[in-house]
């Protein structure tokens, strides 16, 4: 009996990967939702009395460039704010965000690497728009790989600014709206909706690795 191929292989390693990456959040929503059933209502209700949007914003606009995770700030937004204000402000801080990538990636990152490479005798090579944009599109699908460490191998690839936010933005907000829902269902103890949010998670995880797989061809 033939074992499976080298690409087989990959490809159900990527797929368990992203399976992880879309379930692993629905238990952080689920995690919430029994600690302010069973556990700890108190607690909560002092932090959604104490938080700000503007605090709470401000640090999902900044922090994530130093790689803290996105995807808990997501769900404590759906919590705390609501779904309206939770999207719209995670939608703000996120174009901060890339904002901020892209500059600490232009001014800092991208000429330190161009120097390294120019001592070795080598030169970083400029993407044409076809190219930049695929590799764009894959590097944001990669499983596995931290967000912020996706940003700025874009940046350094020498994507154009439009072109990364916009795919950015295309990847990233039907995830960022789909956790940020899920916080607030979970928040109100919507568990049919919260439930149908989650296979909607686990489709767009789908819908990434075939787009993902087929670009890469």
């Amino acid at each position: 009996m033939c074992g499976k191929t080298d690409e087989q292989k990959s490809t159900w390693r990527a797929l368990r990967t992203g399976l992880a990456r879309a379930i692993a959040p629905a238990l952080v929503v689920a995690a919430l939702a029994w600690g302010w059933w069973a556990w700890d209502q108190e607690a909560l209700l002092a932090w959604k009395a104490e938080a700000t949007p503007l605090r709470f914003f401000a640090a999902l606009a900044v922090l994530p460039a130093l790689g803290v995770p996105t995807t808990p700030f997501y769900v404590l937004a759906g919590v705390t704010f609501g779904g309206v204000i939770g999207v719209v402000g995670s939608i703000l801080s996120l174009v901060v965000n890339l904002l901020l990538c892209y500059w600490i990636g232009n001014s800092g990152l991208r000429p330190w690497l161009i120097r390294r490479m120019e001592r070795g005798g080598r030169v970083l090579p400029t993407l044409e728009k076809g190219r930049a944009m695929r590799f764009a599109v894959l590097v944001k699908l990669a499983p596995g790989v931290p967000t912020f460490v996706k940003n700025y191998l874009i940046v350094l690839a020498g994507v154009p600014l439009p072109l990364f936010m916009a795919v950015s933005l295309a990847v990233t907000l039907p995830y960022l709206t789909a956790f940020v829902v899920m916080g607030n269902l979970a928040e109100e103890h919507d568990w049919r909706d919260l439930i149908w949010v989650g296979v909607a998670v686990i489709g767009l995880v789908g819908l990434g690795w075939w787009v993902r797989k087929r670009w890469a061809r």
